[in-house]
């Protein structure tokens, strides 16, 4: 029987097990699982996801034609150290399920023999919530799961990994790794840092306990990743400082020009457009449009006025007069209260 070897049974290699066995795959795979953690793997047998413990790294992937690597991102260097020191089997392929891909592609490169494929990987789909206990087998349903294969990997191994996907209920997309790193940069870990930094800065008020007693829904939300896993959350930027540090400067230069329109003086048109058009675009993603055909469309396509103007043109003008209204003993509303730090 086929052996796929699952190291590292937190949240998403337990996940990956609970997948396979619930649709019929642990039928006609033996599932083996290892995890530094005893406890993890032991619950993450507990549960179903795996059908053998092994107590070593080598006992894991000797005869497995497929290993997943479901550990932190600054654990796998000596994971794959490990796994290419072993008796791993020839044409074997190995993939992993890390949130960055340019380092980790780097040291499956040096650690990993020629006989073995590497097809790096990550799944986008996740929890704030960790370990064997959080793991769902339907975790991975309707997500994109980025493949980057080594340049030397066969197509075999790629179709391996791509049914592997597949079986998760995800939709393969392949990217080189440099390209990975910057796009998730973007819409995975700047809004981490952006959680991160607006909770603490606000729990650092001297005001916080009575702010505490104010935040909701919306401050709740907006923080929401603070949550997330400390030590997953500290490998991303370690590994991949660069890009995330290049959107954060760009998200402080959209929060600059947020604060001209939010003190502009004749009436705040740019900021009452700043709104309105984040708040139709954000309308279309969340209706699933993705893609260059949903974002670029072509010259023979674009209308002669934009969405905004179309669709909330009327409602700019409405406020403008409103703002106009309200000016004279009422114009310095806002200005010169007391401001708690």
């Amino acid at each position: 029987m086929p052996r796929v070897a699952i190291l590292g049974t937190g949240l998403i290699g337990t996940s990956i097990g609970l997948r396979l066995h619930s649709h019929g795959r642990s039928r006609d795979l033996s599932v083996v699982g290892w995890d530094r953690n005893p406890e993890h793997a032991d619950q993450a047998r507990e549960r179903g996801a795996i059908a053998e413990l092994a107590g070593s790294v080598e006992e894991a992937v000797e005869g497995a034609w497929l290993v997943v690597l479901a550990a932190p991102v600054l654990a796998l260097r000596s994971l794959l150290e490990e796994v290419g020191s072993s008796r791993i089997a020839e044409n074997a392929v190995v993939t992993d399920t890390a949130s960055t891909k340019a380092e980790v592609m780097a040291w499956a490169s040096e650690s990993l023999p020629s006989s073995v494929s590497f097809i790096g990987g990550h799944p986008m789909a996740g929890s704030t919530d960790s370990g064997p206990t959080a793991a769902d087998g339907s975790l991975f349903e309707g997500a994109r799961w980025v493949m980057v294969p080594s340049r030397s990997a066969p197509e075999g191994a790629v179709e391996t990994v791509t049914s592997l996907v597949n079986t998760m209920g995800a939709t393969p997309m392949f990217m080189d790794a440099e390209e990975h790193d910057a796009y998730v940069a973007a819409v995975s870990h700047l809004p981490l840092a952006a959680a991160v930094a607006l909770f603490t800065l606000v729990r650092g008020s001297e005001a916080w306990p009575e702010m505490s007693m104010l935040a909701s829904t919306g401050f709740l939300g907006a923080t929401r990743l603070a949550q997330s896993d400390t030590s997953m959350a500290y490998d991303i930027f370690a590994t991949n400082r660069e890009q995330v540090a290049h959107w954060i400067e760009r998200y402080g230069e959209a929060l600059a020009r947020f604060r001209e329109g939010l003190l502009d003086d004749e009436g705040g048109e740019a900021l009452f457009r700043a709104l309105g058009e984040a708040n139709l675009d954000y309308a279309r993603l969340a209706a699933g449009d993705v893609g260059r055909d949903a974002w670029v469309p072509s010259e023979s396509d674009m209308p002669s006025m934009s969405a905004f103007d179309l669709l909330l043109g009327g409602a700019l003008s409405d406020k403008m007069r409103e703002w106009r209204e309200g000016q004279g003993s009422d114009g310095d509303r806002g200005r010169g209260r007391r401001r708690r730090r």
